[in-house]
This record gives C-alpha cells, structure tokens and sequence, in this order.
C-alpha cells in the first residue's frame, strides 16, 4: 500500500480500477505510483475520495489513463455508483479502522465508516 493511496483491482465493472486516498493527500496526483502498480497500457479508473472530501458529490472521480502519456485523461465527478462499488469501499473502510480514524473527516463520518454503514 502506498502512503496515500490503495489500488483495488476490479472485475465486471465499468471501471478496471478503484483507488481509495488513504490520507488527505490527493491520489490524482500520483500517476507515476499508479502507473507503476496496475500494469497497463490504458485503464479506466474510479477515485475514492472519501477521506478527503466526506461523502459530498465529488467522492468519486472518474478518469481514463494511458500509460504513453502517464497522465490521466480529464477527470469527471461520478454521482451516480454501482452498489457493488460501494460495497468494496465500505468493506475496505471497516477493514482498515486505522487509517480512516487518522484522517481529517468528522468524527461523525468516521464512525458511520468504521462501522460500515457508509
């Protein structure tokens, strides 16, 4: 896992990729690291915002990448998300207490997290 970011593969979903921030450091920022760790040419890939900007509309952000240009592709707010993506972040979020308590979103968000209710 890197400092900021996880990657969690995907299968059968519109997106090869979801990236969770793990700290208040924005992952848009990191393509090289990305790059590096999903191995392919083009992918399309979904930001989990949630430790940086809470459960407002821009939680999620779309964007393509191309490994040619190592850069992502223009970003787009995603309102509307699978359940089944969902799902995977609520689990990752109760799975790993640790790092959403260390994060600067409310206490209030925290717990609705932890406890897997978001």
């Amino acid at each position: 896992m890197k400092d900021n970011f996880e990657v969690l593969k995907l299968d059968n979903e519109p997106y090869d990729f979801l990236i969770i921030a793990t700290s208040y450091e924005n992952p848009l920022g990191c393509m090289d690291e990305i790059g590096k760790e999903i191995q392919m040419q083009k992918a399309k890939l979904l930001f989990d915002l949630t430790l940086i900007n809470g459960v407002s509309k821009n939680r999620y952000i779309k964007c393509e990448y191309e490994a040619e240009r190592n850069q992502l592709q223009p970003c787009a707010i995603v309102e509307s998300v699978d359940d089944a993506i969902k799902k995977i972040s609520q689990n990752y979020f109760a799975k790993n207490q640790e790092i959403v308590k260390k994060s600067v979103i409310s206490n209030a968000l925290k717990y609705l997290l932890t406890s897997g209710m978001v």
